[in-house]
C-alpha cells in the first residue's frame, strides 16, 4: 500500500477546529507571573516560568537540535554541540509547530526550527527529586502536530501525581512530521535520510537521558508514551535497530497504534512520487537533486512535497525491518507495557459506501494490494454481513445510512488498523516475560453518535482531563469526570510505579497483568470492569498472521 490516505483523512477529521487560535492554558497562566525558575543544563542555562494556578514550573521550547534548515533540511537531526547564546536560553514560549497538513496544525504557527522539548514538573523539585518521568509523542497520522496542542497540557496529569503522592514530571517533543519528517527517495537512502521524524524523537531521549537530572527527573524512569501515530512511534522505538534493551526508557504507553498499524512502502512503490515531487519543484533535472531541494523557500518545497503522504519506511534502523520480522526473531526492547485501543476504531478509519460484498472486496485489494484474494475471501467469512455483530459494536440489527455493509468494513478495517496489532503486542510482550496492562477504551465522547460509537482519539480527553472545549472534549455527563480521573489515576501509576493499579480510586476494579490473566480493562463512565480479551478472536488471529500481505 503506497500511502494510507484515507487514514490521513480520518486523523484530519478529528483535529480540533473551533478551538485552536486559543492560546494554550500553560502560557496563559505563565504570562501572569513574574516568576523565573531556572535549571543549568548542558548547554547553560534555562529559564522557564511558573505556573501558579497549578503550582507548576514549565520550561518551553527548549531545542534539543540543531535547527533542521538549510542544508539540514532532509537529514536526521544534529545536536546542538554548543552553548546557548549568552549562556542562556528563555523557555518561557512554546516553539512553533513542525510544518505539516492537516487541521491539527489549524492556528498554531510552523517552522522548520521546530525541534524542541517542553518540560514540565511540579514546584519545588530539587535536583535531587529523581522524579518519573512521562514522555508523550503526539499524533496525527505522521502528517501534522506539535507539542503545544491545547489538548496535551499537561498540567491537569502532573497536578494529579502530586495529589497522588506520586510526582511526575511531564515531556513534549515537536518531531518532524509530513514530507520534512518522513519523505523517502533511493537519493535519501543513500544518505541515510528517511524517517527523520523517528529519528528526531530518539535524539530527544538521548537529551532526555543527560539533561532531565537536572530538572529532578530520574533518566532511569522514563516512560514514553503516545497516541496513534505517537503510539505507533513508541512501537518504532520499541523495534528499532532490534534492540533488546535500552537505557532511553523502562516502560511504554501505547494508546490505539502499533507497528502493525503501517503499511511500509518500498522503494520502487515511492520513487516515482519522490521524481514527481522533485520535477514539480523543478528540482528534477538538477545535478544534486536534494541540494535542490534544500535550497528551496519552505513554501516552494511544500509546494510540491505536500501533494503526498510520507510515511515510515523499513530503513534498516530505527525501522529495523517488517513487524511481523521483528517479532519473529524476537530482538525488541522488552519493558512493561500499558496499551489499548477503542471499541470503534473502525469509525475513524473504514472506508464508506460499502454496499455490497463485492465492493467490500474490492476495496481490501485497493488498500492492501498485496494481500491475495485468498485472504480477501476469508477474512470476509470471519466478518460476515451481519449488522447486529459490526462496528459501531452493541448498536443492534440496523444499518448505517452511509452504506448497507459499512458496520461489516468498520469492523474489519477497525481490527486490522488497531486491535489485532494491540492483541498481538500484548501476547508478545507477556510471552517475553514483561508485565502488560491491557484495555479498552468503551467510553463515547459527549458528542459522539450512534454511527461513531466510540472512535479513534475520545480517551484522550480522559487521559489528560483537560477541561476546555475542542472537538474530541470531555464530557459533563455525571461519571465523566470521575471517569477521567480514575483513568489519569491509571497512567500515573503505571509511569510512577509501572503497574496502572495504584491509583488510589476506591471501588475501581483491580487491572490484570497480562501474562496471569489476558484481559482488558474495560473503562466506561457508568462502571468500569474486566473483561477476558478474546472479542473477534478468530477473526482478529486470522489478521495477526497475514504479516507482509497488510505491511507492504
Amino acid at each position: 500500500m503506497l500511502a494510507p490516505t484515507s487514514l490521513v483523512g480520518a486523523f484530519a477529521a478529528l483535529a480540533t477546529l473551533s478551538t485552536l487560535t486559543q492560546a494554550s492554558p500553560i502560557t496563559l497562566a505563565a504570562r501572569n507571573n513574574g516568576g523565573s525558575p531556572s535549571v543549568t543544563i548542558k548547554n547553560g542555562t534555562v529559564e522557564g516560568v511558573t505556573l501558579p494556578t497549578f503550582d507548576q514550573e514549565a520550561f518551553l521550547g527548549i531545542p534539543f537540535a540543531q535547527p533542521p534548515v538549510g542544508d539540514l533540511r532532509l537529514r536526521r537531526p544534529h545536536s546542538l554541540e554548543k552553548g546557548f547564546e549568552g549562556g542562556k536560553f528563555e523557555a518561557t514560549e512554546y516553539s512553533p509547530f513542525c510544518p505539516g497538513i492537516g487541521g491539527d496544525d489549524w492556528g498554531y504557527e510552523l517552522s522548520e526550527d521546530c525541534l524542541t522539548v517542553n518540560v514540565l514538573r511540579p514546584a519545588g523539585v530539587s535536583t535531587d527529586a529523581k522524579l518519573p518521568v512521562g514522555f508523550w509523542i503526539y499524533g496525527g497520522g505522521f502528517q501534522m502536530g506539535g507539542n503545544a496542542d491545547i489538548r496535551y497540557n499537561g498540567s491537569y496529569a502532573v497536578q494529579r501525581s502530586v495529589e497522588m503522592d506520586k510526582p511526575i514530571i511531564y515531556v513534549q517533543v515537536n518531531y518532524r512530521v509530513s514530507s520534512l519528517g518522513f519523505m523517502s527517495s533511493n537519493e535519501l537512502r543513500a544518505e541515510g535520510n528517511v524517517n527523520l521524524g523517528l529519528y528526531d524523537q530518539r535524539l530527544a531521549l538521548h537529551w532526555v537521558r543527560e539533561n532531565i537530572a537536572a530538572f529532578g527527573g530520574d533518566p532511569e524512569k522514563v516512560t514514553i508514551w503516545g497516541e496513534s501515530a505517537g503510539a505507533m512511534s513508541v512501537s518504532n522505538q520499541l523495534f528499532g535497530w532490534a534492540l533488546d534493551s535500552t537505557p532511553l526508557f523502562r516502560g511504554a504507553i501505547l494508546e490505539s497504534g502499533s507497528s502493525f498499524t503501517s503499511s511500509y512502502a518500498s522503494p520502487e512503490e515511492i520513487q516515482p512520487r519522490f521524481e514527481e515531487v522533485a520535477k514539480s519543484a523543478g528540482c528534477g533535472d538538477a545535478d544534486d537533486v536534494l541540494k535542490c531541494l534544500r535550497g528551496l523557500s519552505l513554501e516552494a518545497f511544500n509546494a510540491s512535497a505536500a501533494a503526498y503522504s510520507w510515511n515510515p519506511v523499513v530503513d534498516g534502523g530505527i525501522v529495523a525491518a517488517y513487524p511481523s520480522d521483528v517479532v519473529k526473531n524476537g530482538i525488541f526492547v522488552k519493558v512493561p507495557l500499558l496499551i489499548g485501543a477503542n471499541t470503534d476504531e473502525g469509525t475513524a478509519f473504514g472506508s464508506r459506501s460499502i454496499n455490497t460484498t463485492e465492493q467490500l472486496a474490492a476495496d481490501l485489494a485497493t488498500r492492501y494490494s498485496t494481500m491475495q484474494n485468498s485472504s480477501i475471501a476469508q477474512l470476509l467469512d470471519l466478518y460476515p454481513n451481519d449488522p447486529s455483530i459490526g462496528c459501531p459494536y452493541s448498536t443492534g440489527d440496523a444499518v448505517l445510512p452511509s452504506g448497507l455493509q459499512d458496520k461489516r468494513s468498520f469492523s474489519i478495517y477497525g481490527d486490522i488498523l488497531m486491535h489485532a496489532g494491540r492483541r498481538r503486542l500484548a501476547e508478545l510482550y507477556s510471552a517475553a516475560g514483561q508485565p502488560v496492562f491491557s484495555y479498552r477504551f468503551d467510553q463515547p465522547a459527549e458528542n459522539a453518535t450512534i454511527e461513531t460509537g466510540t472512535t479513534h482519539f475520545v480517551e484522550v480527553a480522559y487521559v489528560f482531563g483537560v477541561p476546555y472545549k475542542t472537538a474530541n472534549t470531555l464530557g459533563t455527563r455525571p461519571g465523566d469526570a470521575e471517569l477521567s480521573r480514575l483513568v489519569q489515576s491509571q497512567w500515573i501509576s503505571f509511569i510512577h510505579d509501572g503497574t496502572p493499579n495504584n491509583h488510589g480510586i476506591d471501588g475501581a476494579p483491580e487491572w490484570p497483568d497480562y501474562r496471569s490473566s489476558a484481559s482488558n480493562f474495560v473503562h466506561r463512565r457508568h462502571g468500569s470492569v474486566v473483561e477476558t480479551d478474546d472479542y473477534r478472536k478468530d477473526g482478529i488471529a486470522y489478521i495477526n498472521q497475514l504479516d507482509w500481505e497488510i505491511q507492504n
